[in-house]
C-alpha cells in the first residue's frame, strides 16, 4: 500500500470499447484499427468520447502554428439532440449520474467537447488532415466506426475472399499505405503473417463499404462517433506537434519570478505516520499464511482476518492518537500498530516529499503541521492516519536545482498552453448547446435480460 497520488488516485475515464474488428484479428491490426465507441446491449456505453480533451490538458497546446496548407472546414454545430445522444449513448452510467445531478458537471462536459472540436477545427484549417500518415489514420478511424456500426446490426458479418480480392484490385496501394503509417504492423508483415494481415485489413475495408452502402454513416449516433473520432485524431496530432515547441513559451525570467511568488509550493516535509486500515490484508500475507499450513492436512486453513469497520478503525485510531499526544514514542507506536507495510518497520517514516506526491488529504494535513506537531485523525481511502511532522525544508533555488527548475517550467508551460486552448475555444464558431436532456440512460430505460430480469447497471448482457 502506498499513499502516492499516482498510485491511489482514481481516474474517471470512459472505458475502451469491447467491440471487435474481426473474430481472429491480430494484435497489430486490433491495436491499429481498434474499436470505436459503440453502445452495447443493456444500455452500457463504451469508447473514449472526449479522450483527447484529457490529452489537451496533458500535453497542452502552444502558440506556434505550423505552416501547412490551409483549408476551410465546415462549422460544427451540435444540436440538443446530438448532445443528448452523446450523453446517453457514449458516456458510462456513473458519469451520466454525476452530470445529471450537478449543473457544473454538465457545463464542464459542454466546455470539454467544445475544446475538442475547436482544436480539431484549427488542425483542419492548418491542413493536418492532408498529411499522408494522418490521412491514412483518419481513414482507418472512419472505417473503424463504420465496422462497429455494421457489426452491431450484423454480428456475424464476414467478407469473402472474392470481395477482399476485388477491393485490392480497386485499391492497390491501401495495404502499403497502412503499413507505412503503422510501424508495428509493418514489422509483423515482414514475416509469414503478411498475407493474414492483408486479408484482415481487406475484410475491414469491405465491411466499412457495406456500412456506407447501407447508409449507416448518416445515422445520428454513427455520425457523431465519426465526428468525435476524427476530432480526436486531428487534435492529437496538432497538439503533439505544438508541444515540441512549447518550451520556447517560458523564459528564464518567468521561472525566477514564479519561484519568488510561490516559494512555499516547493517546500518538502519529512513525517512519521500511523495507519489504521479499513482495507483487507494484502494477498501476500494470505499466501504466507497458506504456506505455513499447507503440510498440515488435519488443520483448517486460517480464516482471512476481516478488515475493521470504519467505526472500529476510528476508535482504534483515536486511542493511538491520545497515547501519542500523552508522550509515548511515536516511532514505537507506528512500528507496533501501523497497517502501512511500507513504513511501519521504519517507525512510520516517510522521507522528504513535496506537493503532489501524496494523497490530497494526507498531503494537506502534513504540510499544515508545525515541526513536532501531531495531526488529528486524517481519513483517506485506506483508513485513518495519524501524522507527525518531523522536519520541513525549503526547496533549492531553480538556479541550483534542475529538478525544481523543470517543475516550474512544466507548470508555466501548462498554464500558457491551457490559456491558448481556452482562447481557441472562445474564438471558435463551434456550437455545443448546454440545454439538452440529461436523464441518465440506465435510469430512464432499464434493460431486461433474456430471462426477464432487469440487468444490473454497468453490467449489460452480452450480445
Amino acid at each position: 500500500m502506498t499513499l502516492s497520488s499516482n498510485d491511489s488516485e482514481e481516474t474517471n475515464q470512459v472505458e475502451p470499447s469491447a467491440g471487435q474488428v474481426s473474430p481472429e484479428v491480430s494484435p497489430e491490426i486490433k491495436t491499429t484499427l481498434g474499436s470505436a465507441p459503440v453502445r452495447r446491449s443493456g444500455g452500457r456505453s463504451s469508447g473514449k468520447v472526449i479522450a483527447v480533451v484529457a490529452l489537451i490538458f496533458a500535453i497542452g497546446i502552444g502558440g506556434l502554428i505550423l505552416q501547412r496548407s490551409s483549408s476551410t472546414p465546415k462549422t460544427v454545430k451540435l444540436t440538443a439532440h446530438d448532445m443528448q445522444l452523446i450523453f446517453q449513448e457514449l458516456l458510462p452510467p456513473q458519469q451520466q449520474q454525476q452530470i445529471a445531478s450537478d449543473p457544473e458537471e454538465r457545463k464542464k462536459l459542454v466546455a470539454d467537447i467544445k475544446k475538442l472540436l475547436a482544436v480539431a477545427q484549427v488542425a483542419e484549417q492548418e491542413g493536418y488532415a492532408e498529411h499522408p500518415d494522418l490521412k491514412t489514420q483518419l481513414a482507418l478511424a472512419l472505417d473503424r466506426v463504420l465496422n462497429d456500426a455494421y457489426k452491431k446490426k450484423n454480428p456475424d458479418a464476414k467478407a469473402t475472399d472474392e470481395e477482399i480480392n476485388a477491393y485490392y484490385l480497386n485499391h492497390p496501394k491501401d495495404f502499403d499505405d497502412f503499413l507505412q503509417s503503422n510501424p508495428r504492423a509493418a514489422q509483423q508483415a515482414q514475416g509469414p503473417q503478411r498475407d493474414e494481415l492483408k486479408k484482415q485489413l481487406g475484410e475491414f475495408k469491405v465491411i466499412a463499404e457495406r456500412a456506407r452502402k447501407d447508409g449507416l454513416d448518416r445515422e445520428d449516433l454513427t455520425r457523431l462517433q465519426i465526428l468525435l473520432t476524427r476530432s480526436q485524431a486531428l487534435a492529437g496530432a496538432y497538439l503533439g506537434d505544438l508541444q515540441k515547441n512549447a518550451d520556447k513559451l517560458v523564459a528564464d525570467g518567468d521561472v525566477e519570478q514564479y519561484y519568488k511568488d510561490h516559494q512555499t509550493d516547493f517546500d518538502e516535509v519529512r513525517v512519521r505516520h500511523i495507519l489504521v486500515s479499513t482495507q483487507p490484508k494484502p494477498d501476500a500475507e494470505d499466501e504466507s499464511d497458506a504456506k505455513d499450513t499447507k503440510d498440515s492436512k488435519d488443520k483448517k486453513a486460517p480464516e482471512k482476518p476481516k478488515p475493521l469497520t470504519k467505526e472500529e478503525a476510528r476508535k482504534k485510531s483515536q486511542d493511538l492518537l491520545e497515547r501519542a499526544r500523552k508522550g509515548e514514542d511515536f516511532a514505537k507506536l507506528a512500528k507496533e500498530n501501523s497497517d502501512d507495510p511500507g513504513s511501519k518497520d521504519k517507525g512510520g517514516e516517510y522521507d522528504f516529499f513535496g506537493h503532489g506526491k501524496m494523497m490530497p488529504e494526507f498531503e494537506k494535513a502534513a504540510f499544515a503541521l508545525k515541526i513536532g506537531e501531531i495531526s488529528d485523525l486524517v481519513e483517506t481511502q485506506f483508513g485513518f492516519h495519524i501524522i507527525k511532522l518531523e522536519e520541513r525544508r525549503a526547496a533549492a533555488s531553480p538556479d541550483t536545482d534542475q529538478k525544481v527548475r523543470q517543475q516550474i517550467v512544466d507548470k508555466l508551460k501548462q498554464e500558457k498552453l491551457e490559456a491558448r486552448i481556452n482562447d481557441i475555444a472562445d474564438k471558435s464558431d463551434v456550437v455545443v448547446p448546454e440545454d439538452f436532456d440529461t436523464t441518465p440512460k440506465m435510469a430512464s430505460e432499464p434493460q431486461t435480460s433474456r430471462t426477464g430480469r432487469t440487468a444490473e447497471a454497468g453490467k449489460p448482457e452480452e450480445n
